[in-house]
Parts: C-alpha cells; structure tokens; sequence
C-alpha cells in the first residue's frame, strides 16, 4: 500500500504561518538590488570611490553618507535628488538613472534605520514553517497556490494524460513513451497510477542518461582537448561514471565528493579515481612552443571558476584579477579557491589492463613522485612521462587527477598574470561564507556538501527545478550574488534545499527523491496552454499558474526520432560512437578529424554517447544550442531559427529516421491508412490525431507514391512543433 509523501510531511512539519511578502520597505528585496545595480560600481566591495563603501552600513556611516532615520540629512539622499548633473548621483554619464519609485524606496528605508540585512543566500536555509496544509497538498503546491490565491490567479487544471506521460518520460528519461506505456497509464484507474509511472521513470537505466546530459554540460565534457590541434582523449569511462551514479542515487554529497577528490579518500578504488576526471574535462593545449606553465594556470583557473559555478553558483572569476565589483569576494578569496587545485597532476588511470603493465605504470608514477621531493628534474620526469604515455596505449585508460607529493605554493596573481605574483595564500573558502575546516581537495568537498554552507543545496534544487519549469526559481542560476536574480518563491527553495539535505523520510541528498517530489506536485502536473487573463497579471509565468511548453534540446531531439522510428539503440554505456553527419564539418576547423560513421547498433545510440570534438561539434549540437564544452554551462539557450527547420527536414539522419519511422508504420501499424495515421500519431506525440489533422495527412499521403508514402508521412510529423517540444 502506497502513502501519500505529502501526507506524511503535513504530518512532521512545524505549525506556523506562510510567509507573506511585508509591505514594508525590505532591504533584501527592494533595497540591495538597487544599490547593486547603480552604486556597488563605484562604491562597492570591489572600487571605493572617495573612500565611500554602500555595500558595508559600518563603512557607510563612517563615511557620513547615511544619517540614520533623516533620510534629508543624508548626503547619499541629498545626492540622488540634486538638480544639477555634477552633483547628482548616480552621474548621468552611468546611464542608470533611479525612477522616483526607486528614490521613494531608499527614501522610506533610511527613514526606517538604514538597517542591512545579509544577502539572502548567504544565510543558511531553514526549513519554513506552514500552516493549514491539506493532507493531499504538497508543500511546494501548499506555497505556489498561497501566492496564485494572494496574486488572485487560478491554478490550470492538470494537463491530459498522454501529454503527462510525455512530459515526465521526456524530463525523467529523455525518450518518448511507447503507445503501450501511454495506453496502459490511460486506462489506469488506480489513485498512484501516476506515481507508478513516475517510479517506473525513476527506476529506469535511461534515466542516468538524462540526467548525467546535464552533468556534462556543466564539467565542460568533450572527447578533445580543444584548441588549435584538438587532439583525441578517452574520458568516456568518466561520461559512464556519472550515468551509473545517477541510476544508482549516488547521495550528491557522496557524488560531489568522489568528483572532486576520489583520489584523496581512503584506499581510493578505480572507480573513485575516475570519477576525478570532472576536473579533467579542462581544454589542454598541445600546440608546439607554448608555455607548459602559463597553460596548467589557465586549467587550474577553470578549476576553481567551474567548482564555484557548479557548487556556489558564484561568478568568482570575476575576482581573479581584482576584487569582485558586486560581490564579497576578494582577490585573495579567489586564489584560496585555486589553491585547492593548485597542486594537482594530471595522470591516467588504466581501466583492465593487465597486471604487468599496470605494475610498471605505478612504478613509473613512483619514481616521478620520487624525483618530485627531491630536485624535481624536469627532463627526467618529462621521460618518466613520456614512457608512461606509451604504456597506457596498450590499455583501457581515463584522465584523472592526483595531489602532488610536493604542494605548490599560491600566490595571488596581480592582474591575473601569473607572471605577477603578489602575497603567498593558503587554500580557504570565501571569507564571506562559513570557513571550510581544512586545507585539501577532500576538506574542499566535505565543506561544498555540509550543512553549514548555505548555497550548494541551493543552487542544486534549483537546477532541478530548472530542468521541469524551464527556468529555476531563482531565475540567474549561475549567480546567486548580489547582482543574480531573487527568488520568486523563496519557501520553496528553502524548503526543498533542507529536503535535500535533511529528508523527513528517506535518505539525505538523493537526486532522485528530490525530483521525485516536484514531478509528482500539482504544479509540475498542470497543463501548459496559455491563458489571455495572464498576460496582464505574469506574462513570463513566474508565479506557475500554468507549466511551460518548452522545446527539447539538441540530443533529446535526436533521441525522441530514434524512439518514433523504433531505431533506437537502448545499449548503456561505452566509447563514443559516430553517427552520420555531414563531410564538410571539417572544412570549417584548422584540423581535420577522422570521423568513421558508425555501423550497426552504434548507428542508432542516444545522442549523449556522439564523439565531441570541442573545435567542430556534430552539426546537430551546434543548431540546437548545444553546450559549447569550453566552459561550465549551467544553462542552455533555446533559440528558434530557420537553419533548425532545414537541419530537421533535410538532414541525411533525419531522412533516416523518417524512412525507419514510415517502415515502422507499415510493419507495426494497421492495414488502413486512416489507422496508419493514428499509429504514427500515437508514436511521435502519444496522442490520436483530431479529425481536421487525420483528414489533412490522409489528404498529402493519397497525393505520395506508394513506395516513400508512409517515409514522407513520417517526415512531415518529425517536422512538427509539437514533435520537438515538451508540452
């Protein structure tokens, strides 16, 4: 017997009252932004014109600009109201003038005390407290319906189940449904057919497909170095890592961990030395007359910049040449973070090989530890490596990384030279954050994942929450900083981010308990159509009172036309395979690839397992606003161009899936073309066709030579908008 999850929330949550919006001035919410966006400039953490800092009330009164409670004593007011342009801040030239509702605001607030309040995501989250929750509603349906009701705006109704089943197949597992599947949840009386649709997703092994697509995007995942030459790597088994640890719930802590310092736990395994490979997923330069050292900076730049957007959600990159402009985050903040990575190698792992072969790689690695505590010869290490590299072509290897025996020193770098090196740092967190308890990679990652870091489970939830709404609740994903977005629902955020990491039932920071819970809400379960009343009230849908339509990425594309045309490899795992694509990619590059086009099964696999030159990307990435493997992405564009349509209808893969999807119809589907045509119906969009469409196909498929009429049928539904789109 199942139990409702939210029953059993309602149950343990502590009473309270919904947190409603003040109407009081709040700092957080009315005052921050506009000092962040007109003021910090200048007087911020990062330049203090005149000496004066607005970012710090301490600073600020010192300087006299702020006369608490007399807002018409205070220069800073004064400033904002002068009528003449030199005396007026901010200074005309900044081409941000305040509106008089913004005046008004900080008028009222310097009325009220000048008070500061820390920067919401820098103050850990707490788990908020309701009261009057229903039984069967979830929290996170509890506080969206709070807002529509307040916003006087209606919930839409709950979408269709055909259009559900694709939804949550497509978000959970990246496939389409098969008729079977949506048929059986169609005719499925039961209260939790719905929930056992959702396990079933869950439980999957496409699932880690899905989601580990999001992963690589973020660890800039590609099977090149990148640059001019754009060399061959294999960090495939690093891919196959994340999509094992996504189906089997690896707890984030656990996954973040493992990622960012396998090496360094305790009689580390294979598997936990690969799992390092995240940071390897750096470009490296192999062009001739480089400098090796200016080079290893740039990746061990990377580094910190990727783990600060991937954890943090920080733009700390900004803060490598000078202290952020926005942001409490110093120059030496930022090398701290490089110091974690500052002192890493960059070996291989061999995945299988014989033991011979791996005995004489790790004696090889000792006598290059060796020589490191002692002189550190770099001819003799550049041999020992060279040696290393011609062994390891004999085996199965990944990249990994590695703490040296010799730590690095770290210097701030001035202006980000690294020619240029200023004061001597040791590794540490970001000041204006809880200090992280120790000085390696492992004290690193136990720090991103513990309790007391009030941004990880944050900015985690809230890429969830992204991958099922289109947009996360706070809306600049990759900048939880002054300068980012607040959040729209900020009880939801918190009450997920606790969730995550203390559950009221089940296990600490799972994945897929997490989604579980927000694929399963009314929210997440409304239909998406659009709605005239709310153009007025939220015409960008912030509040929810509908789901949004949103069009699939570039390998859910590819992977939804294998599923339709019953070509679809369902193989997991493996080296990367080379489906067809245009000869003249490589026209465009300063080198040109071999690009064997794979045969058989590797023909037909899930678009996540494709060869990724970063230098000259399959076509079918690029179109489609693919991540570009040279930085974290933490989001994708969704453009809507005219080269996506030709790619869909004339590419020679698409054609392919069109033949296979027309053969399809013919062999699987009924003997009358009106039935051909509600099969093929069912088959791409999990629905029947209404009258007016099943009359109009019928009409173009009469008017096609027997031969290629169900290929160009199918052709034509590949090339639909609904086709392409999560509803």
């Amino acid at each position: 017997m199942r139990f409702s999850p939210w029953l059993i929330l309602a149950c343990v949550l502590v009473p309270g009252s919904v947190i409603a919006e003040e109407r009081a001035v709040d700092f957080s919410r009315d005052i921050r932004p506009i000092l962040s966006n007109t003021c910090f400039k200048c007087h911020g953490p990062g330049t203090a014109k005149a000496k004066l800092r607005l970012d710090d009330r301490a600073k600020a009164l010192e300087k006299e600009a702020i006369v608490p409670g007399k807002p018409d004593e205070s220069p800073l007011f004064q400033r904002l109201i002068a009528k003449d342009d030199d005396g007026r801040m901010p200074p005309p030239e900044s081409g941000d003038p305040l509106t008089p509702e913004q005046i008004a605001k900080l008028k009222a607030w310097i009325a009220a005390g000048a008070e500061y309040t820390p920067h919401w995501a820098f103050v850990a989250p707490k788990r908020p407290e309701i009261r009057g929750q229903k039984s069967e509603t979830s929290p996170i349906d509890h506080f969206i319906r709070a807002r529509l009701a307040k916003e006087g705006i209606a919930p839409s109704p709950e979408a269709d189940r055909p259009t559900l089943i694709r939804r949550a197949s497509l978000d959970l597992i990246g496939l389409l449904p098969t008729p079977k599947e949506v048929e059986d949840f169609v005719n499925d009386t039961s209260p939790d057919a719905y929930e056992k649709v959702i396990d079933r997703l869950l439980a999957s092994p496409h699932y880690g497909e899905r989601q580990a697509r999001h992963w690589l995007d973020m660890a800039r995942y590609a099977d090149s170095n990148g640059y001019t030459i754009d060399g061959a790597r294999i960090i495939w088994p690093w891919r196959d890592w994340v999509v094992k640890a996504y189906n089997a719930d690896m707890p984030f802590d656990r996954f973040t961990i493992e990622q960012l310092a396998g090496d360094l736990l305790p009689k580390a395994t294979v598997d936990q030395k690969i799992a390092t490979g995240f940071h390897r997923n750096t470009s490296f330069n192999e062009e001739g007359g480089t400098d090796a050292e200016q080079f290893r900076v740039e990746r061990t730049v990377d580094r910190a910049n990727t783990t600060a957007a991937v954890w943090l959600g920080l733009t700390m990159g900004c803060a490598q040449c000078h202290d952020h402009k926005y942001d409490p985050v110093s120059q030496k903040d930022y090398y701290r973070l490089y110091a974690y990575f500052n002192s890493c190698d960059e070996p291989t792992v061999t995945i299988g090989g014989s033991p011979e072969l791996e005995q004489k790689i790790a004696d090889l690695n000792a006598q290059i530890a060796e020589i490191q505590k002692k002189d550190g010869d770099l001819k003799a290490i550049d041999k020992l490596k060279a040696q290393i590299k011609k062994t390891q072509g004999a085996i199965p290897s990944s990249l990994v990384l590695k703490e040296r025996a010799k730590p690095r020193p770290t210097h701030v770098q001035i202006r980000g030279d690294f020619l240029r090196p200023g004061d001597e740092v040791t590794p540490a967190a970001p000041t204006a954050l809880p200090k992280a308890g120790g000085k390696s990679r492992l004290d690193l990652a136990k720090w991103l994942v513990s309790r007391d870091n009030p941004l990880t489970a944050r900015v985690v939830v809230n890429r969830y929450w992204q991958q099922f709404f289109g947009k996360g609740l706070v809306e600049t994903e990759n900048d939880f900083g002054m300068q980012g977005s607040s959040p729209t629902h900020p009880e939801i955020l918190d009450w997920l981010a606790v969730e995550f990491m203390e559950p009221t039932v089940g296990k600490a920071w799972s994945t897929k308990q997490i989604q579980k819970l927000i694929v399963l809400s009314a929210t997440y379960r409304q239909a998406s159509h659009a709605r005239p009343e709310l153009r007025d009230k939220d015409a960008r849908n912030l509040l929810l009172a509908r789901q949004n339509r949103l069009r699939l990425e570039a390998e859910s594309i590819r992977d939804a036309a294998l599923c339709a045309s019953g070509l679809l490899s369902q193989k997991v795992g493996g080296a990367p395979v080379y489906p067809p694509q245009p000869p003249e990619v490589f026209s465009f590059t300063q080198s040109k690839h071999p690009w064997p086009e794979s045969k058989g099964e590797d023909r037909y696999r899930r678009a996540i397992y494709t060869y990724i030159w970063r230098q000259s990307q399959h076509p079918l990435l690029t179109t489609f606003d693919g991540a570009d493997a040279q930085t974290a992405c933490t989001k994708r564009n969704r453009s809507n161009t005219p080269l996506q349509a030709l790619h869909l209808a004339n590419d020679p893969a698409f054609l392919e899936f069109a033949d296979g999807l027309g053969k399809r119809i013919v062999s699987a589907g009924p003997t009358d073309d009106a039935g051909r045509i509600d099969f093929a119906y069912r088959l791409c969009f999990g629905r029947l066709p209404g009258d007016a469409e099943r009359s109009r196909v019928l009409k173009y498929a009469a008017g096609i030579a027997e031969a290629q009429r169900w290929s160009a049928v199918g052709r034509v539904l590949m090339n639909l908008d609904e086709f392409i789109t999560r509803e």
